[in-house]
C-alpha cells in the first residue's frame, strides 16, 4: 500500500521540479527602504511581484542568455538588494554623525557652566562623542 504512494510521490516531485517557480516580492516601505523577499509585503509597503521560473535541465535557444531567464532576474534582485542595504547603512551612518555633532554642541554649552563637575562631565562626553565620530569616519 505504501509503495504505490511513494512511487507516485517521487514521480510527481520529479516532474514538478523543473517547472518550479520562485516568487520574488519587492517591498518599498513608506520611508523608501526597499526589501526583496520570498513572502508578500506586510503593512503599508508598496509591493511588486515577479515570477522566476527555474528549469535546470532546459536548453536555451541560441542568443538567449541567463539574464533573460529567472536566474538573471534573481541576480538583478540581489544586486538591487545589496544597493538598498548599502544605501540604508550609509543613511544610518550619516544619522549617527549628526547625532554626535548635536551631542558635542549640547555639551559645549555646558562648558560655560559655573560648576566644575559639570564642566568635567561635559569635557568627558565631548571626548567620547568625538572618538565615536572619528571611528564612524564623520
Amino acid at each position: 500500500m505504501r509503495l504505490p504512494f511513494a512511487v507516485t510521490f517521487i514521480v510527481v516531485v520529479t516532474l514538478a521540479s523543473p517547472l518550479a517557480q520562485a516568487a520574488m516580492f519587492k517591498c518599498t516601505s513608506p520611508d523608501g527602504t526597499v526589501a526583496f523577499q520570498a513572502v508578500p509585503c506586510q503593512g503599508s509597503a508598496k509591493e511588486e511581484r515577479s515570477e522566476a521560473r527555474t528549469n535546470p535541465g532546459a536548453v536555451r535557444p541560441a542568443g538567449v542568455t541567463a539574464a533573460s531567464d529567472g536566474a538573471g532576474r534573481v541576480q538583478i534582485a540581489q544586486d538591487a538588494q545589496e544597493r538598498a542595504v548599502a544605501d540604508r547603512e550609509e543613511t544610518q551612518r550619516r544619522d549617527r554623525c549628526r547625532n554626535y555633532r548635536e551631542a558635542i554642541d549640547r555639551q559645549s554649552a555646558q562648558l560655560a557652566s559655573s560648576s566644575e563637575s559639570a564642566r568635567q562631565k561635559a569635557t568627558r562626553e565631548i571626548n567620547i562623542q568625538e572618538r565615536k565620530a572619528q571611528q564612524d569616519r564623520c
